[in-house]
């Protein structure tokens, strides 16, 4: 045994020295050198402890497992004392393994306390070691598990080497049992962990396996490994034989311990290849033979106590550890002599390229740098010496001002850098060797300063170039002539502009008068303007203003106040009048002629007469009107002249002078005659001045008299006037004939105007002898600008002029002045530059274009209206200016004259009406005839109106006479509409209306009744709401109207409903037939097959709990459809039911999970418990039970053999492993458990007997007998022991005891052959537990799928319809038909579909069945499982087969249908949302080539689609462009025509408000009008008021112009917009080329992007012209829009003023209405005195007859002489008929007072009227305000024009 062990430490000596690293065959010089190995312990016996040890406190008995024949079982530790042959040989100290025999040739051992399993041995190394492989001999069982560590820290942190166990997944579950991979892996190992050898086991562990192979046994993480300070070996489990599981006394574990005979640690010295040899440890005074120490020898420059560095100044490379071709040796550092220390620096080695990386130290003799190469700062490096001399760096001689860094120079020359040793490096702005200079440009060296000196900042543009810009002292610059400022960066005062001109800046040229002063802004010249003044030079005016003439403060004389001649006002004398009067004169003259008979003078001189007569009545100063006539020169102002008489004169008032100096004063006029005329002036300041111009001038008041000659037209004052600002002016004029002394009466002069022209010379900038003061004064001269207002008109205006007058306008009037002009007479806010004039709207004048021109009027929108009054109707061509009515001639109306006189038309040769006698009023141009009268009509009142016949024609002796059809018009009886008269038949014949018919209109036509042959009778449609035939006179009662033949399936007298079986809306035609199920319906309301509904609705009555509009379903919560009864309630359980609500064929409930039966009352199957409490799922297992269904009331499973638990999913007592994998335990379990049991059971017994004992005190079962027995035996003992012959006694109780040992050891065997088979059925148990997993979700699958598909069935047959039981059978049978054709297109009888159809026939099949026989069908299934489960094996197979092809997974679907182990899923696998999972990304599966490849398609084909969508898109955007351009080109024309129409509109308005006036003018003129009415109208008048004023009017107008400026350039931005819409369509037409170019390479992707990127490019070019276009369409639009928004709002205003107009035009109409009924019942009451007056004449006619006769009969009677009672009686007769007509006659006296009466009534009101017209006069005026007010709304739409 001896030499085998000796034999086996060599092998493995010899083993462990291949995995050594090897010194190289040079030894260290050129590689790697390593110390050699051995055993670590030698040498460390202090260093290696055990954590337990036995007999350290005293003698510990301990038993070994030995065989039979030895006879020594037990022994005694004690290890109080080291180890010693002689003395201490029970001392088993952890010592003791450093060498497995004494000296003496004995084994020594290591041995832990008795039964305790935690122990661990700790070896501590002075240093760092290599570890090569541990070996242990262990004297007991090796341990059950045990754990190799190691620490590389000594001792802070640990890491395992190697796990090792009996049973690695039970004792380590988290660490890998499978072979090793990697040289580094940890894992746990079996080998070594059984229980056989109970002696001499072996425990082996390398650290570099042999079987692994290591390509670089030098790298870092092999050194890692190897590298170890501490070494640990934990035991955690002993291997016992079993019966420490039985029994924990200390005899049974005395037997179990750890021991170790040896241990070897084998390693060597670490010195990563640095070192052959190694040394003992400082401290470390063991020196063993054979001992490792643990401080290496260094060779390659390295040092410490592993080699772990470079030595002292030898940095320059990284230290490394040896190679076998490369020792890594390393380097001394380069300091040139400048240092003795130095660093390594990785970041420099890296930089150098892995050159160098040491870093000098402390550099001395002012050196630097990684090599002590370079100088200090302040320090440069002399060339001349070697750069090892101590001398090499020399000081700088800088100026530390003008010096960067405070004076460093350059520390060596290098040409590349320009550096030059020595040089200084001065600041920014500093020059000089010594850098102590500014540069040029620059002043003021400092050291504070960072760039040394400053900048001079002068600007370039106004300093003088040459030398230097500043003073390099104080910095001041040079500056240009006009520049100034310390940088000469400003320009003087009046100059601007600094720039690179000789002179810097540019004189500011300010208008004199248009600017405050000379000054401009420097930057860019703008002048400080006056008011309303813009332009650089403040020499142009804002638009809407205006710079004021010489002439503009005139005054006309038509304005001025006329005085007479004798007026003490007038300045001057007055002259006599002549002496010889003209008219005395005259007449005498005419008296000679009639002597002389001289007829022709004498008709001459009497014109003379008259014509001085009409003089001497003319007044003195009159106003006279001039028309501007486009042929003839307009030489006046204003609207014509004043004619002034000779010695009268004018009186002007002056009050708005705008500046304080002289004034020159001019008088224009025209002389009528060729004598010469003389102006006495007088000016008088009603104030005394007091401006500083005109407060020192004396005197105040001026005369001036000045000569007019007749060649001139106009004449200035000798000298001006000084006129000043608020202050008050009289100018009187006295005019009279020059050079006589006495005034005439035909003398007259026309007088224009009054003017002031201002002094210019007076103004600022042309006083004074500068330059510019007179060449001004000089250009006014030479450019004659005074002289151009002198005459009228003015002529053109030199620019000159026009500059220099707007500079004197902005002096007088401190800037421009406002145009103003009038909204409705201009065309536009603006006027012109000089002057102020307007542009006027035709017939308009005024320079603010603000009153018409003579012979105009109306002043508006439109400008003014010409008078046109008929030369023949009127007296003048002028026309009043306000509402234009001409003067007219006698016979003549109307505003132009040209109208006839009421009851005349056709002017001018008017001639009376022709109305046949039926009307007084004819239209004055056609003669048609108005308000035609007794029951005419027609133009000439020739015919009869509807209702009458006969012919009205005068002379024809008839008149209209009422149509009795059959009553008269207007009565209730008439039923006609009009008639004619039939001359052949000499019949009436009547035209009746709807409803009527017979020749009388007495008869109702069909579809009609009533009584229409009596009076008030009436013929009314028939009430049968359509339903009829109205051409069917049979169709309805003619007398009653109930309608008899009702159509489309109504009924009723009114045909208003629908019939029975019918239901509907019968008064829309719409009766359908009632649509009710028989199976359903009330038996009773059912007959012949059909059933009757509700007529409206079409409800059907239905049977008791059935419901739905045909009654074709059971109400909700019943079922049992098509009973007599009706549906029968489900009563579903409350609680257990989802709802009340159930099948309504089956009845069946939809219960709650875990419930069953119809009602839902019991448990579902597979379930147990309490239906009123709870039930549960069984959830018996699979795999385990006999069976799905447990016992109902316990819950039970039954089990199979081998399964326990209530669920059968656990492992039965005697099985072991984990379920499903449950095998049954070896055989001597059952012994085991037998004892087991009959110990449970004997201490139940005795637990029992001790309860009885404690509760009786009777020990139960114990008798005589068998204490006799216990006597008898005790007796026998007694015996034996009595007897002699103890070695026969001592004999057997050996025997019995070597038996006892016998059966011991065979038990132990059997134990350890039992835990082999242990071992190896866990491996099978894992096995089995895979398979009855896949078997168990194999199974879930099927129940599952069941489950699925009794659901689907349940949902098949409780998804009733809601037809007739009929159409179940037809969808059933289409369903089939679905379903063959679903199964036709899958193949194969292994296919889904296939097994979904018999899974679902055989489910089918089970449902039929009753529950019971289900159940049993189910057991026998389950009895026949294992074959199922072979099937299913084969099945799955083949679908992993089929899944990997189709999909590229196995298809291993969990309980839930998900797959987590098959990203490819496969069949029946399914995600989250139940989705079916089939192929992917990186699945090589048929789908998901076949889903690539569509895909790929697919997004080539939406590429081209995309593309194609864009290039629609942009084709429908620049459609949609084209169409919103025509629309805003359309909204432009559109709102331009609604403008025009507006203005049309508006003129219409203005015509219907002046008929609108004449009819209330002729309103108030007519007979009838009485007060009230009159006041009424006027009170209406009144009301009205102006929807806005005229601010808000001014407001909206200008708010109207700014929007109108936006649209300035309409057609501008159409045609751009027309450019951009042709460029995005050659875009889009590239696009489109690009598309068919895509489209024809549609299989080549690469020509396809091309094409789409080329799309791309034009859809975004495309987009940006879009966009352009757009945003010209939106200015376009809203400028569109707001200018209608303008218009609809003034629009809504003018409605509102028509509204109103309107509302009192009706009113006015009304009126006149009640006034012509006033006036009707006038002339009836007129007609009835007529007919009263003439049948009183006609009676009194007729009484003088029958007096006459009277008289003639008495004759007679008196003749005959008899009969006087007769007589008597006709004389009483007589007498009656008298009285009668008396009393007729005082009637119609009556009724001419009565009329007398009315008539003096009307008086009265006539004269209301007439009080009336001043209100009248105020409803004009209010009136031509509205009109005025629409003008002006007009004229803002005319200037949108």
């Amino acid at each position: 045994m001896t030499v085998y062990l000796s034999l086996l430490v060599l092998a493995l000596s010899v083993f462990g020295q291949e995995q050594e690293l090897p010194s190289g065959p040079h030894g260290c010089t050129e590689g790697s050198c390593y110390p050699a190995t051995g055993n670590l312990l030698i040498g460390r016996a202090v260093n290696l402890t055990a954590t337990s040890t036995c007999g350290l406190g005293g003698p510990e008995p301990y038993c070994i497992v030995s065989h039979l024949q030895e006879s020594d079982k037990c022994f005694e530790c004690n290890s109080q004392h080291h180890y010693n042959p002689n003395h201490h040989r029970n001392s088993h100290r952890i010592e003791n393994v450093i060498y497995l025999m004494d000296r003496n040739g004995d084994n020594t051992w290591w041995q832990s306390v008795n039964g305790q399993e935690n122990v661990s041995i700790r070896l501590n190394l002075e240093a760092e070691f290599h570890f090569t492989h541990l070996i242990m001999k262990f004297k007991t069982f090796r341990p059950a598990a045990m754990i190799i560590e190691r620490s590389a820290d000594f001792g802070r942190t640990w890491r395992p080497y190697r796990y090792f166990a009996s049973n690695c997944t039970k004792t380590f579950p988290g660490i890998p049992a499978n072979g090793l991979r990697h040289i580094n892996d940890i894992i746990c190992e079996e080998r070594y962990s059984d229980i056989e050898p109970s002696t001499n086991g072996e425990v082996i562990y390398k650290v570099l396996d042999p079987a692994i192979h290591v390509k670089d046994p030098y790298s870092l993480d092999i050194q890692e490994l190897l590298r170890i300070t501490n070494l640990r070996i934990n035991f955690t489990k002993l291997n016992t034989l079993g019966d420490d599981l039985l029994d924990r006394r200390s005899d049974v574990l005395q037997k179990y311990y750890y021991a170790i005979y040896e241990l070897v640690v084998r390693g060597s010295c670490f010195c990563y290849g640095h070192a052959s040899e190694c040394a003992p440890v400082p401290g470390v005074n063991e020196r063993e033979n054979g001992m490792i120490h643990g401080r290496c020898v260094c060779k390659h420059n390295t040092e410490g106590l592993n080699c772990e560095r470079c030595r002292d100044f030898h940095n320059d490379l990284p230290w490394q550890p040896a190679e076998a071709e490369n020792p890594h040796t390393c380097r001394e550092c380069n300091c040139n002599s400048h240092s003795n220390q130095c660093h390594f620096d990785m970041a420099l080695y890296l930089a150098t390229g892995n050159v160098s990386g040491g870093v000098c130290d402390d550099c001395l003799h002012n050196t630097m740098g990684h090599n002590c190469e370079m100088c200090k700062p302040f320090y440069y490096k002399d060339s001349n010496k070697d750069i090892r001399d101590p001398r090499v760096c020399v000081a700088c001689d800088c100026d530390p001002v003008g010096s960067l860094e405070g004076g460093v120079c350059d520390s060596h020359t290098d040409s590349d850098m320009g550096m030059i040793a020595g040089q200084c490096r001065c600041k920014a702005n500093v020059k000089g060797t010594r850098c102590d200079d500014c540069k040029e440009g620059y002043y003021g060296l400092s050291q504070n300063d960072p760039l040394g000196c400053q900048p001079c900042n002068c600007d370039p543009r106004g300093i003088i170039m040459t030398g230097a810009p500043c003073d390099q002292i104080s910095g001041d610059c040079s500056c240009k002539r006009y520049v100034t400022g310390r940088y000469c960066n400003q320009c003087l005062p009046e100059y601007w502009g600094l720039s690179n001109d000789l002179a810097g800046c540019r004189p500011c040229d300010c208008d004199f008068g248009g600017a405050f002063n000379n000054r401009c802004m420097m930057e860019n010249g703008q002048c400080d303007c006056r008011r309303h003044l813009i332009g650089r030079q403040c020499s142009e005016v804002q638009p809407g203003y205006f710079c004021a003439p010489l002439d503009y403060y005139k005054y006309e004389a038509e304005d001025a106040t006329g005085r007479s001649p004798s007026d003490p006002a007038l300045p001057g004398k007055l002259r006599p009048q002549a002496e010889t009067d003209c008219v005395q004169h005259l007449s005498n003259q005419l008296r000679r002629h009639r002597r002389h008979r001289r007829i022709t003078n004498s008709q001459q001189h009497r014109a003379a007469l008259r014509r001085i007569r009409q003089l001497q009545q003319t007044p003195d100063v009159r106003t006279v009107h001039r028309e501007h006539a486009p042929s003839h020169m307009v030489t006046w102002t204003g609207p014509g002249f004043a004619r002034v008489k000779d010695g009268a004169g004018l009186v002007f008032t002056i009050d708005n002078i705008p500046y304080a100096m002289e004034y020159d004063i001019m008088i224009r006029y025209e002389p009528e005659s060729t004598e010469d005329w003389e102006a006495i002036v007088s000016i008088t300041s009603v104030l005394l001045p007091s401006s500083l111009r005109c407060g020192n001038l004396l005197p105040t008041e001026q005369l001036y008299t000045v000569t007019l000659p007749h060649r001139n037209r106009y004449i200035q004052m000798p000298r001006p006037f000084c006129f000043e600002p608020s202050n008050r002016y009289v100018v009187a004029i006295r005019f009279q004939r020059h050079g006589v002394s006495h005034r005439h009466l035909t003398a007259f002069i026309l007088i224009d105007s009054l003017v002031l022209i201002p002094k210019y010379t007076e103004l600022p900038g042309f006083q004074g002898n500068e330059p510019e003061a007179e060449q001004r004064q000089e250009e006014m001269i030479r450019y004659m600008c005074l002289d151009s207002f002198m005459i009228t008109p003015m002529p053109a205006l030199a620019e000159m002029c026009s500059k220099l007058i707007c500079s004197i306008s902005s002096i007088i009037h401190d800037g421009a002045l406002p145009c103003q002009c009038d909204p409705q007479g201009s065309l536009s806010g603006e006027c012109d530059k000089v002057g102020g004039q307007c542009r006027c709207k035709p017939n308009v004048m005024g320079r603010h274009c603000d009153q018409c021109a003579p012979g105009t009027y109306g002043f508006g929108v439109n400008g003014c209206t010409a008078c046109n009054c008929h030369p023949e109707g009127s007296l003048s061509h002028q026309c009043d200016p306000i509402t234009g009515q001409c003067q007219c001639r006698q016979g003549a109306t109307g505003r132009g004259c040209s109208d006839c006189q009421p009851g005349q038309w056709g002017f001018p040769s008017c001639s009376p009406c022709q109305c046949n006698g039926h009307a007084d009023l004819c239209d004055a141009r056609t003669g048609e005839c108005r308000d035609c009268r007794d029951y005419t009509a027609g133009h000439l009142c020739e015919r009869c109106v509807d209702g009458f016949f006969g012919n009205p024609v005068l002379g024809s002796g008839e008149h209209c006479r009422p149509c009795p059809c059959p009553g008269n018009p207007g009565s209730a009886h008439f039923n006609g509409h009009s008639c004619e008269a039939d001359h052949s038949s000499n019949h009436i014949i009547c035209n009746c209306r709807q409803g009527y018919a017979g020749p009388r209109c007495d008869q109702c036509t069909p579809g009609y009744y009533g009584n229409p042959e009596q009076p008030g009778g009436q013929c009314l449609p028939c009430e049968c709401n359509g339903n009829i035939d109205a051409q069917d006179p049979e169709s309805c009662d003619p007398r009653t109207g109930q309608c008899l033949k009702c159509l489309y399936h109504t009924d009723g007298p009114s045909c208003a409903h629908c019939q029975h079986g019918y239901y509907g809306n019968a008064l829309a035609h719409d009766c359908r037939h009632c649509t009710c199920v028989t199976a359903g319906t009330i038996q009773a309301a059912c007959s012949d097959g059909q059933c009757h509904c509700d007529r409206q609705t079409g409800a059907c009555p239905c049977r008791e709990n059935v419901a739905g509009h045909n009654c074709d379903q059971c109400a909700p919560n019943h079922w049992n459809y098509g009973q007599d009864g009706g549906c029968e309630p489900c009563l579903c359980d409350p609680q257990h039911a989802l709802g009340a609500h159930c099948n309504m064929f089956t009845g069946q409930c939809h219960c709650r999970p875990g419930f069953g039966g119809k009602q839902c009352t019991e448990c579902e199957q597979f379930h147990w418990g309490d239906p009123q409490v709870q039930c549960q799922e069984c959830n018996c297992h699979p795999l385990g039970s006999e069976m799905a269904q447990c016992n109902r009331t316990t819950g039970e499973c039954e089990c199979r053999e081998g399964a326990a638990g209530k669920q059968c999913n656990e492992c039965a007592r005697g099985f072991t492993g984990v379920f499903p994998k449950c095998v049954g335990c070896h055989p001597c379990f059952q012994l085991w458990d037998d004892a087991l049991c009959q110990i449970k059971r004997d201490l139940e017994h005795i637990q029992y007997t001790v309860q009885r004992i404690l509760e009786s005190g009777v020990t139960p079962g114990i008798k005589d007998t068998r204490i006799r027995e216990l006597e008898k035996k005790l007796k026998q003992v007694q015996d034996l022991i009595s007897t002699e012959d103890s070695d026969k006694i001592h004999q057997l109780i050996g025997q019995s005891i070597d038996d006892l040992r016998a059966e011991i050891a065979l038990t132990d065997g059997r134990l350890m052959g039992v835990a082999r088979e242990l071992n190896t059925t866990a491996e099978e148990e894992k096995e089995l537990n895979q398979t009855l997993n896949i078997l168990e979700k194999e199974l879930m699958d099927i129940n599952r799928t069941v489950a699925y598909k009794q659901r689907l069935l349940d949902e098949y047959l409780t998804s009733g319809f809601a037809d007739q039981f009929e159409k179940v059978k037809k969808y059933y049978k289409a369903s089939l038909e679905a379903e063959e054709k679903c199964n036709a297109s899958v193949s194969g009888p292994l296919s889904p579909v296939e097994q979904s159809r018999n899974l679902r026939a055989i489910t089918e099949d089970l449902l039929d069945a009753s529950k019971d026989k289900f159940l049993r069908a189910l057991a026998a299934q389950n009895k026949s499982l294992n074959e199922l489960q072979q099937k299913a094996h084969d099945l799955d197979k083949k679908v992993h087969h089929l899944s990997h092809k189709v999909c590229g997974g196995h298809s291993n679907a969990s309980v839930n249908g998900s797959c987590p182990d098959s990203q490819c899923g496969g069949a029946g696998c399914r995600d989250d949302q139940g989705n079916r999972v089939c192929g992917g990304e990186g699945c090589n599966g048929t789908v998901s080539s076949s889903v690539a490849a569509l895909n790929h398609a697919r997004n080539v084909t939406d590429s081209l689609n995309a593309a194609n969508e864009e290039l629609q898109d942009v084709l429908r955007k620049l459609q949609g462009i084209a169409s919103i351009t025509q629309d805003v080109k359309n909204q432009a024309m559109n709102t331009l025509e609604k403008a025009q129409k507006k203005k049309d509109y508006f003129e219409n308005n203005n015509k219907k408000l002046k008929d609108f006036i004449k009819k209330i003018k002729d309103f108030l003129t007519e007979e009838g009008a009485d007060p009230e009415s009159i006041e009424k109208v006027a009170l209406q008048v009144l009301s009205i008021t102006l929807p806005v004023n005229r601010t808000t009017l001014d407001k909206m107008i200008m708010q109207i112009k700014d929007s109108l400026s936006n649209l300035s350039d309409i057609e501008g931005i159409t045609n751009q917009t027309s450019q951009h819409i042709s460029k995005v369509k050659e875009l889009l037409d590239k696009a489109k080329d690009a598309k068919q170019r895509a489209e024809e390479v549609k299989d080549a992707a690469n020509n396809t992007r091309q094409a789409l990127d080329e799309s791309k490019k034009a859809i975004e070019k495309a987009r940006t012209a879009l966009k352009e276009a757009n945003e010209n369409l939106n200015s376009t639009r809203n400028a569109t829009a707001e200018v209608e928004e303008r218009l609809r709002q003034l629009e809504d205003k003018q409605m509102d003023v028509m509204m109103r107009l309107n509302n009192l035009s009706m009113g006015v109409e009304a009126l006149r209405n009640k006034t012509e009924q006033n006036r009707e019942m006038a002339k009836d009451a007129k007609a009835l005195a007529n007919n009263a007056t003439h049948l009183a004449s006609s009676v009194e006619q007729s009484l003088n007859d029958t007096e006459k006769r009277y008289r003639e009969l008495q004759m007679k009677v008196d003749s005959l002489g008899g009969e006087a009672g007769g007589l008597n009686t006709i004389n009483q007769r007589a007498m009656d008929i008298k009285k009668e007509a008396d009393n007729l006659l005082n009637k119609a006296k009556s009724g001419i007072r009565q009329l007398q009466k009315l008539e003096n009534r009307f008086k009265n009101n006539e004269q209301r009227i007439q009080r009336q017209r001043v209100v009248l006069d105020q409803l004009k005026e209010n009136a031509t305000m509205v009109r005025d007010e629409i003008r002006e709304q007009v004229q803002k739409y005319s200037s949108c024009l």
